[in-house]
């Protein structure tokens, strides 16, 4: 009988023994969770990983010393890319500087010259490099818009404001080319979305909203036929704010349509037409930037339909 209790004891005893070795195991293993987690976290957000007194001989010590070197490698990586950046943005402004003003004086010789006269072949010869000279200054600016969107040297500035204003001077740096191709123009807002007086008040940033509506409308222009239609409807949602930019051009093909937003990319059938095929592309970059985004619809020889959503809040 005394055998019996003693070795039930000592089965309570192991038992007891094991159960709390389960429970201090499992702490241990909760506190290593929540150490690891929380140290993470401030590795992400750029802060400094909490020792929690541990030394080197525990797990916990070895995986936060290990942070703290991924700290220090990530800390070392930002200030490359800041350092870049700067070096960068001032790439960018000399290439701005340094091309405008050449660019300029040419502009300027080109107009003293076509004051004089000269042979009918003469004079086409100089429309011609009047042409290409406009062309290389259009390429430039485009190249600097781009670089400087995409190193961020260049931040989006919103703010309540009237969006109808903006996309009337959108249309206003396009009306020569739809008069010259005697295009019907047409800017419609939807019923009741305005706050009066023909107004949408909306947090948008004005110079690139406005750079980014007038890309559409001057794809519009370009692809449209001579007596076409292009049509501008604002229309305002719950969530967002759609500008479509709609034409009775050639259409796009469905299989084209997610490459038209990719850089330098430009249909086959239009090489003839000017341009570099970066201006979708940062219509698409801009709207990102203000949190919103860009779709087309289109289908061939039935036009197409591009709209900018941003959004309401």
């Amino acid at each position: 009988m005394v055998w019996t209790v003693s070795i039930a004891l000592c089965a309570a005893a192991v038992a007891a023994a094991m159960s709390y070795k389960m429970w201090r195991l499992k702490k241990d293993i909760y506190d290593f969770a929540d150490s690891f987690e929380r140290n993470l976290d401030a590795v992400i957000e750029g802060r400094r990983p909490d020792p929690d007194g541990e030394t080197e001989d525990t797990l916990s010590g070895r995986v936060n010393e290990k942070l703290h070197r991924a700290e220090h490698i990530l800390e070392q990586k930002s200030s490359e890319i800041r350092e870049s950046r700067q070096q960068m943005k001032e790439l960018i402004s000399d290439i701005s500087h340094q091309t405008k003003t050449p660019i300029s004086n040419q502009k300027l010789y080109l107009e003293i010259l076509k004051s004089r006269k000269f042979s009918e072949e003469d004079q086409e010869l100089l429309d011609r490099l009047e042409h290409q000279t406009d062309k290389l200054e259009f390429l430039f600016q485009s190249m600097v818009k781009m670089s400087r969107l995409e190193t961020g040297v260049i931040q989006i500035q919103k703010k309540e404001q009237d969006l109808m204003k903006t996309i009337g001077s959108a249309v206003s740096g396009i009306v020569s080319g739809a008069e010259a191709k005697n295009l019907l123009l047409s800017v419609e807002m939807e019923e009741g979305g305005g706050e009066g007086n023909g107004q949408i008040i909306l947090s948008h940033d004005r110079k690139w909203t406005e750079e980014a509506v007038h890309n559409l409308l001057d794809n519009a222009v370009k692809y449209t036929g001579p007596g076409g239609s292009i049509a501008i409807r604002v229309v305002r949602g719950e969530i967002f704010t759609e500008i479509h930019v709609s034409d009775s051009g050639k259409g796009i093909a469905l299989e084209r349509q997610a490459q038209i937003f990719t850089r330098f990319y430009r249909e086959p059938e239009v090489h003839d037409q000017e341009g570099v095929g970066i201006g979708l592309y940062l219509t698409r970059k801009i709207a990102e930037l203000q949190g919103g985004y860009v779709q087309v619809r289109s289908e061939p020889g039935k036009g197409s339909d591009f709209c900018i959503y941003l959004p309401n809040g």
